[in-house]
This record gives structure tokens, C-alpha cells and sequence, in this order.
């Protein structure tokens, strides 16, 4: 549908070209996307259209599951709600998702502010565009830049090469260089270099009408590189096209100093871009040292929404859900303040509290097929007011959408087993009370000794063991593993790794605490025996007289894409790292 009672979406034309300009400006966002003409040159492969309300605008384009949006932009901040109100009864009313992207740091904010615990909310590093100083990129100073500078200087080595601006007088020239540069990569072609071509064709064949300015590059007469940019806010000038031959030594980072040098000349930064999480284009943008990483967020009307830590209200609400859920005195503050971040905890609000919530915390999850990323859940909860309503089950799907990875959980009791197995979730994990085993052995024939271990050691030492032994099991990383030495810490429990006199690189974990009279193992990978055999001193040393050692069961959710995965139902899961 093109247009609802107050919004007609059209294509952008030169037409109204002053006028958007005109709007964009007016926000002078960072965000490399928020320009006329790089909209236009990409509108025709997403089907981008815009409508205007009064002082603001919005761009809708196509997205892989449904049509997208910007932020609005322009006019006032209540101009712009009203057009953000149009557009959530249009998606409504057409019972689509309203996905808005990429918004600004200003627009999330705006969004906390006006609509809260309704959009769920996220950056995407894949897509953060990349700021310079352009001084900087002009005269790559220091040994940061040693290496640009050497390229450069190989460019430079013969007196036959020139810097020119793209006029009428070079177009075709830069227009061969360009259907030379494709020809070289024939056989990498598809769909998206096919995009980004006929983009850069357009912006090539328009830049003047569309304010763009471009350079290129000769060398022995011949054209190698070319770039093209416009002003993108008062201070900041954004590259949007760059391409050089890449058998030409020096011809990527010469474009790039002399397209800055020369084209952004009164500008203090430069964006280039976001990288799209190509490792090698990452590994080139971070090579010219950005100055700073623009954020871009994604924002998704949704029941289900991220918490927000370091917000006051938002934590102390949440501390307040945990609370009457569990009983575990002031640890919720704990959490939030020390493994809860802005994008790892999901909540559903009603009556302006969240009411339901569930935290998805990254691991990695080890077979003999190999290791993949995973969250595991982690406080699942809902207040008692609100059960029954599905809220948790709402909030793993979600979570299982947003990640697109395996979930996996530990049901806190028998019963949920069959709760989570009607979302989806199997048995994974295998359950066992070794405590029940375990017996006080008071003759001792070896030597070792117990020192602190440090997160990173601990976790090197685990990961070791476990892939040696288990089949299955699930990993962290030193972050994680540092959280759950200071939760220990908190009960006065210890984190140590078991040393042997006579093998001292074959080391063992133990972390263990205390409750009152009883001694609890947490984790630890020593041998049954040995562990009998070290229990009286550990009784001596924390003032118990018995054991508790209970390794946990679990599930895990497999998402869509790993359909067949075969799960073996007897790998090891530690809760002690959540």
C-alpha cells in the first residue's frame, strides 16, 4: 500500500531534492545514510519512497522480511512524533512490524523518552560507521601510519601520476576505470557488488545535480583509482564511493589521502562508511585509526524490549521483579550493576513495570562437530500477578529471533523439563549428584598445593580440561568467568586451581563455597578420589562437616537454520559462570 489517510510515500525525485536536503540538515546527523543522494542513487534496489507530515520526513525501503524505515527526520520533536504516530497506525493497520533503522544515539533516546518499553532497541557493530580526523588521513602522522605512508611514498616513487577532480572533461575516463574494475572481478561478482555498481554508476553519471563531489587518480596517464563524498553535516564530510585497482601499489591509500586532502579540505572529520563486518574491510578501516565508532541502532516495535542497566528507574524496577521471584537477598543489584548489559536482558513491561523477564547470556557450546555460539538463559522470571499469560514464553522466542542462536537453560525444577520441552527444548545436559558419592578419605599419599587462579587462567585451564574429557559442554570466556569469582567472593568462597608437586602443568578447578555447615562444590574437574581425599582439609580450613556437589542438568533450543543438529544428551553445563 502506497499511502494511509495522512501519508502518500513517493519516490524520491530532483523535484524535492532541496526540500529533503533542507530536513536532513536540520538533525545534521552523523549517519552516513542520512543523505539525498545516497538514497537516491540506492533507491531503485530497495524501493525506497519518502513521505512528508507537516516539517518532517521518513524514508520507507524494502527489507528481507518487511519494508524498513528511517528515523524521521527534520522539524520539531513533536513534528516528528506525529509522524512516527502515522506510520505506527499505518504498520498496524497493515499488520506489519514497524522496524525503524539505523537511528542515531539522539533517536534512541528519543525513543526511551517518549515511547517507553515499546521499541526493542540494539546497536549492530556490523554497521557502526567509521569517523576520522581528517588532518589525520591528510598527513598520516606517526608510526600508526608507517606503513600508509611507505604505500604511498611507492606511488609517488615516479613524477607520473596526478590528483583531478571529477568534471565532464574525465566522466568517461573514471566511468572505464570503474567497468575495468568489475571486469578484474568477474568471477566474485553477485548481487550486492551488482548494487553497490549501479549506485555508484548513478552517483558517478549525476554527481552534480546530486551535490556530489569526486577525484580520481592517473598514473602514467591512466585512471586507477576514484572517489566520491559530499557534506554530510557542518563539520563532517562523508566518502561514500572508493574504488582502485589493486595491483596498483599505493593506489587505495593514495585516493584516500588526496580525496581527503582535497575534497573534505575545511571539514574536521570524515565518515567512510561502516564496514558491514567483512573481516578484511574491518581490518583496512581500523588500519586508518578512527577517531570514533558512530553507532547505528535498530528499532523494532515490540512487547518485548531490552533493560537498560544503567538506568535508575529501569534497574530498580527490574530489582524489584527479581526480588519477588527469588530469594537470594541483594544479588539482583549485583547482577545488574556487574553481568546485566544493555543488550543482554529482555523484559515485558505492563502498566509501566517490567513484569517478565529473562537474560541471555553468551557461551559457547562444544560437540564433536564442532563449537558455537550460544546465550544461555539465565533469571527467567515473571511476577506471580502475571502468569499464566505466556510472558516468558514470548520472551525466548524473541530472544531465539533476535540471536538466531541455540538457547540453552537449566530448569530450576523437574516440572519445567516438560515446560520448555513444549517450546522446543531438548535434553542436553546430563544431571548428577556427585555428593551423594562422595566420602571423607583421611590417608593422603601425594603432594599438591591450592593457589588462587585468575579468571583468564581458570578459563584457559577449564576449556582445556573439558575438551580433553567431555563430549559435550558449554564454555565461557574470562569476562564471565571473572563475574562468577566475584559472585563466589560475595559467600566467602574460593576459586583455586589444584596443583600437583610431582605434574605441576597438570593442573585441576575447584571452586567451591559455603551454607552454613555444608561444604558446596560449585566446580571442579578433580577426579572423584582425589576430591575424597582432599575433603578433610577443606572441612578443616571453612568449619563444615559435609558435602553438597550437584552438576546440573539442562535443555537447549536449536534456531531454524540448525534443524538436523544432532544434540548429544550427555554434555556438562556449570551454572557457576552465569
Amino acid at each position: 500500500m502506497e499511502q494511509s489517510e495522512s501519508l502518500l510515500f513517493s519516490e524520491l525525485t530532483y523535484e524535492i531534492q532541496d526540500w529533503v536536503k533542507k530536513k536532513l540538515a536540520e538533525d545534521g546527523r552523523a549517519l552516513c545514510e542520512y543523505s539525498f543522494a545516497s538514497n537516491y542513487a540506492w533507491s531503485p534496489y530497495f524501493a525506497l519512497r519518502l513521505a512528508r507530515l507537516g516539517e518532517s520526513g521518513i524514508f520507507r525501503y524494502m527489507g528481507e522480511k518487511h519494508d524498513l524505515y528511517s528515523f524521521p527526520f527534520g522539524g520539531s520533536e513533536e513534528d516528528k512524533r506525529v509522524l512516527l504516530e502515522q506510520v505506527m497506525n499505518l504498520c498496524e493497520a497493515e499488520d506489519e512490524t514497524l522496524e525503524m533503522t539505523p537511528l542515531a544515539q539522539r533517536d534512541y533516546e528519543f525513543l526511551q523518552r517518549y515511547y517507553p518499553g515499546q521499541f526493542l532497541m540494539a546497536a549492530n557493530r556490523d554497521m557502526s560507521d567509521y569517523i576520522y580526523e581528517r588532518e589525520k588521513l591528510v598527513k598520516l602522522p606517526g608510526k600508526k601510519y608507517h606503513g600508509k605512508r611507505n604505500h604511498i611514498a611507492r606511488f609517488m616513487d615516479t613524477d607520473d601520476w596526478c590528483y583531478e577532480e571529477i568534471t565532464d572533461a574525465n566522466r568517461e575516463e573514471a566511468k572505464a576505470m570503474m567497468d575495468a574494475w568489475r571486469e578484474q572481478r568477474a568471477d566474485q561478482w553477485n548481487v550486492e557488488l551488482e548494487q553497490e555498481f549501479g549506485a555508484m554508476t548513478t552517483a558517478l553519471m549525476e554527481m552534480e545535480r546530486l551535490g556530489l563531489v569526486g577525484g580520481l587518480l592517473r598514473k602514467t596517464g591512466r585512471v586507477v583509482a576514484i572517489s566520491m563524498g559530499e557534506p554530510l553535516n557542518e563539520d563532517t564530510f562523508v566518502v561514500h564511493y572508493e574504488k582502485a585497482f589493486a595491483d596498483v601499489q599505493g593506489a587505495y591509500p593514495m585516493i584516500n589521502q588526496q580525496f581527503a586532502e582535497h575534497a573534505a579540505a575545511g571539514f574536521t572529520y570524515i565518515n567512510r562508511e561502516e564496514d558491514t563486518g567483512d573481516p578484511g574491510l574491518r581490518k583496512a578501516k581500523l588500519s586508518y585509526q578512527p577517531c570514533r565508532l558512530e553507532e547505528k541502532y535498530t528499532a523494532i516495535k515490540s512487547e518485548v524490549v531490552f533493560a537498560d542497566p544503567t538506568d535508575a528507574k529501569t534497574a530498580a524496577d527490574v530489582c524489584a521483579l527479581w526480588r519477588t521471584c527469588f530469594d537470594d537477598g541483594d544479588f539482583s543489584e549485583f547482577y545488574l550493576k556487574n553481568r546485566a548489559t544493555e543488550d543482554n536482558m529482555l523484559v515485558i513491561y505492563r502498566d509501566g513495570k517490567p513484569v517478565s523477564m529473562a537474560s541471555f547470556l553468551p557461551a559457547v557450546y562444544h560437540t564433536e562437530k564442532g563449537a558455537i555460539p550460544v546465550r544461555y538463559v539465565y533469571a527467567v522470571a515473571t511476577m506471580p500477578e502475571y502468569r499464566r499469560q505466556g510472558l516468558a514464553k514470548k520472551i525466548l522466542i524473541c530472544g531465539s529471533e533476535l540471536w538466531d542462536e541455540p538457547l540453552v537453560l537449566a530448569p530450576a525444577e523437574a516440572h519445567l523439563y516438560r515446560y520448555y520441552g513444549e517450546m522446543g527444548f531438548v535434553p542436553a545436559f546430563r544431571s548428577e549428584n556427585v555428593g551423594k558419592r562422595l566420602a571423607p578419605v583421611t590417608q593422603c599419599s601425594w603432594n599438591f598445593h591450592l593457589e588462587e587462579a585468575s579468571p583468564e587462567e581458570y578459563a584457559a585451564v577449564r576449556e582445556g580440561l573439558l575438551h580433553e574429557r567431555k563430549t559435550a559442554y558449554v564454555s565461557w570466556d574470562a569476562q564471565a568467568v571473572a563475574f562468577a569469582f566475584s559472585a563466589n567472593a560475595r559467600e566467602g568462597g574460593r576459586n583455586l586451581l589444584f596443583v600437583p608437586q610431582s605434574a605441576p602443568d597438570k593442573k585441576e578447578l575447584l571452586m567451591y563455597g559455603t551454607e552454613g555447615r555444608e561444604l558446596v562444590i560449585i566446580e571442579t574437574t578433580l577426579p572423584e578420589e582425589v576430591l575424597s581425599r582432599l575433603l578433610p582439609e577443606l572441612f578443616a580450613e571453612t568449619g563444615t562437616d559435609h558435602v553438597r556437589y550437584e552438576i546440573p542438568g539442562g535443555m537447549i533450543l536449536l534456531p531454524e537454520r540448525l534443524t538436523g543438529f544432532e544434540v548429544p544428551g550427555d554434555g556438562y553445563l556449570n551454572l557457576a559462570l552465569n
